[in-house]
């Protein structure tokens, strides 16, 4: 097998073990286990445990933002200002990409959530980067928002927000059968629609 097709089985194996046992299951060991190889196969590729969980980040966190390509870029201040109608659509589009998105690879969020809650603080860090990038987007396009105060605080609104599409993935991932796609995306949208008529008085 080529390197290349190698690592990713290998990394396979790594987002396998993630969701079964935690993040803090994975060895070199047992993913040599688990991808039926030997300890010097999985050696040749990665250095240690930290490489093979930084790995299946890097290959999860690339796929994750590729699903959510069709709703970022949010307008910001190089584009026309967005009405509130337009930001709250964008929002809300936002919102439905995301969920969409669990729903379609629910491992490799379920691995994204495990690593965010994890104790190991270089991967949960990453995490947040990737959060953070997230709310900048939002915050600048509330900032350009006609219909939005420009005194409202924007990078707390745009805080909120993220922290509720984000329980709001959670709570799908865990009890899809309570949380269903269209009960949080319509609870969402309730929000949005909430958040920019306070921030626009």
């Amino acid at each position: 097998m080529a390197p290349a097709q190698r690592r990713e089985q290998l990394l396979d194996s790594v987002l396998d073990i993630i969701t079964t046992d935690g993040v803090g299951a994975v060895s070199m060991d047992g993913v040599a286990r688990h991808a039926g190889v030997s300890r010097p196969v999985v050696y040749g590729l990665f250095a240690d445990a930290d490489d093979l969980l930084r790995g299946s980040l890097n290959r999860e966190e690339r796929h994750a933002l590729a699903q959510l390509a069709d709703a970022l870029p949010l307008p910001a201040h190089d584009a026309a200002p967005p009405a509130r109608g337009g930001l709250t659509a964008a929002l809300t589009g936002l919102a439905d990409t995301f969920l969409r998105a669990i729903a379609e690879a629910p491992q490799r969020w379920r691995a994204i959530y495990l690593i965010s809650d994890s104790g190991t603080p270089a991967l949960h860090k990453r995490v947040q980067r990737a959060r953070a990038a997230v709310i900048g987007q939002v915050e600048q396009a509330m900032r350009a928002a006609d219909a939005v105060d420009p005194a409202a605080d924007h990078d707390l609104l745009a805080h909120y927000l993220l922290a509720a599409f984000w329980d709001s993935g959670r709570l799908l991932l865990t009890d899809p059968g309570d949380y269903p796609h269209e009960r949080l995306l319509d609870a969402l949208r309730q929000l949005i629609t909430a958040l920019l008529a306070s921030a626009a008085e």
